[in-house]
């Protein structure tokens, strides 16, 4: 991985050194559920919004190195790594929003990790009927409806919500992340993976959101054509797996003498090692409105490997691998969460496209 200047230097160095930390108990952490004290070492060592300006308390990382921090962290405990993802939302909203009163509320904060953030926006993704409406309220909006996911609820600070209004707008906001009246989050949601992110789902009943909460209003066509550019690269979390799942296998393959895992390793490497290059070209030096169709194949591909990785490091493992305490089976079930994370109707049909047809 090539490095920039000095400080970012020593922030992936950081990375380093709280991947191998996070490693040790990530089997522990997906069962007994993710601690606010696990995050705030993140954040103590400046990971959690590395690439925000450093006036407002980041460090003006660049995109490579965010995702390298990304890649380590993903690699190491795919539930800490996908409670801190939601924090992303939260920065953007603070870091764009003209909203006077929020920068001053939240932006230092937010930007510094010692707010962090949650989201809930997958139900804009959805065809049909809107999901969670803002009605106009006073100078402010009354939302309703119903968010079928919000990572990290307890443990974040900030949620940043998204809802539809009847004229086709989409109204953004930042308010914290509690129960208020109208606002009632269920029970920690059992999942088959990343059951430790303390994801709930949250039912919004006439919700008042004061005109000081209130980020952004944007057209639907701007916000789906921002989702859109978002959506289409592939996570620099799916590398940090394979990363991690690759290792692991090229170890099995030498300590047991088992040259065709070797094999294998180098094989799915040399695949991994051209993905992720095109993959970041793509972002890099392509505008984010061209070349999507390449995007979503690559994305795809990236997927596929994940999955099929994942599975032949459980192949070979042999049976030990279904013990809740080996990585294996985690990893196996992580590449199939990362099939349907941040997935839109294009992705779907890329990937159905990918499949092979009797």
């Amino acid at each position: 991985m090539a490095l920039g200047p000095t400080v970012s230097s020593d922030l992936l160095h950081r990375a380093q050194l709280i991947a191998d930390q996070l490693r040790l108990d990530a089997a522990t952490v997906e069962v007994e559920a993710i601690t606010r004290s696990r995050l705030d070492e993140v954040v103590k060592a400046g990971l959690v919004a590395a690439g925000a300006p450093e006036e407002f308390g980041g460090h003006d990382a660049s995109p490579a190195q965010t995702r390298g921090i990304t890649e380590l962290i993903a690699g190491a405990c795919g539930t800490t790594w996908f409670v801190l993802t939601q924090h992303r939302s939260a920065l953007d909203a603070v870091l764009t929003t003209q909203n006077r009163f929020l920068q001053s509320k939240w932006r230092e904060d937010i930007c510094s990790g010692r707010a962090l953030g949650a989201v809930a926006f997958a139900h804009l993704r959805r065809s049909g009927p809107p999901q969670v409406i803002a009605q106009p309220q006073g100078d402010g909006w009354k939302i309703s409806g119903h968010l079928d996911w919000v990572t990290g609820w307890g443990v974040t600070d900030v949620l940043a919500l998204m809802a539809q209004t009847t004229d086709n707008k989409i109204v953004e906001v930042l308010i914290p992340a509690q129960a208020r009246p109208g606002l009632v989050a269920s029970a920690p949601l059992p999942l088959m993976v990343m059951g430790g992110t303390r994801t709930v789902s949250v039912e919004l009943e006439e919700v008042h959101i004061a005109a000081d909460e209130v980020a952004h209003v944007k057209t639907a066509e701007q916000w789906h054509a921002d989702d859109t550019n978002r959506t289409v690269n592939t996570s620099p979390a799916v590398f940090g797996l394979l990363d991690a799942v690759l290792a692991e296998l090229a170890t099995l393959g030498s300590t047991k003498g088992m040259s065709h895992v070797s094999e294998l390793a180098l094989a799915f490497e040399q695949k991994l090692t051209t993905l992720r290059s095109r993959a970041y070209d793509l972002v890099d030096n392509v505008p984010a409105e061209l070349e999507h169709d390449e995007r979503l194949a690559v994305r795809a591909k990236s997927l596929l490997l994940a999955h099929e990785a994942t599975a032949a490091f459980v192949a070979a493992t042999g049976g030990g691998a279904i013990a809740l305490s080996n990585p294996a089976q985690r990893w196996a079930r992580e590449a199939l969460f990362f099939l349907v994370q941040a997935q839109t109707s294009p992705l779907r049909s890329e990937l159905m496209r990918s499949w092979p047809r009797s």
